[in-house]
Order: C-alpha cells, then structure tokens, then sequence
C-alpha cells in the first residue's frame, strides 16, 4: 500500500521533494510540495530581488550571505565573495541557465569557490535541479512577496517548474514582505494563510 505525504518549507527551511523522489530507499510517494518564500539558490545573489531589497529589514542581504555561507563553511571568506557574487567557479558557469532571471523572470521584475561544492548541490538548491528531476516532483504551492529578497527564487522555480509540466498554483503577494506569516496582527498574515489553508484543504 502506497504512502502519500505533503513536504513543505518556510523560507531556509525548504522543500527537499527532489532529494526525497530521487532517493531509491524512500519509499513514500509525494502528493504535494508548498513552499512559502523560499530560498532555492546561492548560486546568483545579484538577483533584482537582491539589488531592490538587499537592506529591508525582513531579511537582509548580508544576513542571507552568512546564513548560506555558514551553511557550507566556517571560512568567512566565502562570506565575503558571496556577498559580492564572486565565488562561482568557471567550471560552473553553466549553471547560470538555472537562475537566468532575464529569461525566467516576468518583465515586471526585470528592474533593475571550487572549495566549497556544496552551494552547487541541488539539495541545498533546488532551483539547480535539471528539468528531467524537476518533472518529477509533484503539484506544487509557492508563495512569494514583492518585498522580499528571495522572490526571483521563487518565481523562476515557478517557471522552470511550469517549463517541466508540474502543475503549479503561485500566491505572489503584491504587498508582501519576508516573514509576513509570523506577524500576528497583521491583515496581510492572514490573507496569505487563509488562501494558504485553503490550497491545502483543497488538495491534500
């Protein structure tokens, strides 16, 4: 008998419905990924989303950097060539296709180390993934906000997603901000978790 389970993940803390479908000793089958303002990439950190929101206060640039490179490594200096979006390799460069912002990105959001392997691993980068992983992976949720550092993330996941046939359903808030779901009191809170729940109630 088949066993379906949803992944989901906020922020840093997102989904792994790859690793988990491609993983021969899992034998749980994947109904569902939600991924609210994930963070799927330290491959390009000069996206328009970190050059329009680099200093907000929901989540910084520089907090993001150390949060990635502390991740891979205690070497501060892969800190520092993050933070200028200088430590990929050469090697690597083809990678780049994955986070093509100018051609995964809608126009309205067109504005503007070798010793370290791990940032190129699609399991701390989902975004990474090639399309024949990506095709695999099941109906899908993504949230993401306007405000927020991580958006381009999310939305190209959503295109490349859509580009590989999953079935997506993307909740991009206009007025949202990163961390918007962990502010009581705030309408905004409750919009993104009403149609959150929803989704949910509706294909879990």
């Amino acid at each position: 008998m088949s066993q379906f389970f949803a992944s989901g993940g906020q922020s840093t803390g997102v989904s792994v419905s790859a690793s988990l479908i491609d993983d021969p000793d899992v034998k749980i089958k994947l109904k569902t990924q939600s991924l609210i303002y994930p963070a799927l990439q330290s491959l390009d950190l000069d996206l328009p989303s970190y050059r329009e929101n680099s200093n907000f206060l929901g989540l910084t640039k520089s907090f993001v950097v150390r949060l990635w490179s502390g991740y891979f490594t205690t070497d501060r200096s892969l800190e520092k060539a993050m933070f200028f979006n200088q430590h990929v390799p050469v090697e690597s460069s083809n990678l780049f296709k994955f986070v093509n912002w100018s051609s995964l990105l809608p126009e309205k959001f067109k504005k503007g180390w070798q010793k370290y392997p791990g940032f190129l691993d699609v399991r701390a980068a989902p975004l990474l993934a090639d399309d024949n992983k990506l095709r695999n992976l099941p109906l899908t949720y993504v949230i993401t906000c306007q405000y927020d550092i991580l958006r381009d993330d999310g939305i190209m996941y959503v295109t490349r997603l859509q580009n590989a046939g999953v079935r997506v359903t993307h909740n991009h808030t206009e007025d949202g901000f990163h961390g918007a779901l962990i502010y009581c009191g705030f309408k905004i809170r409750y919009r993104i978790e009403n149609q959150y729940m929803s989704w949910l109630s509706e294909n879990l």
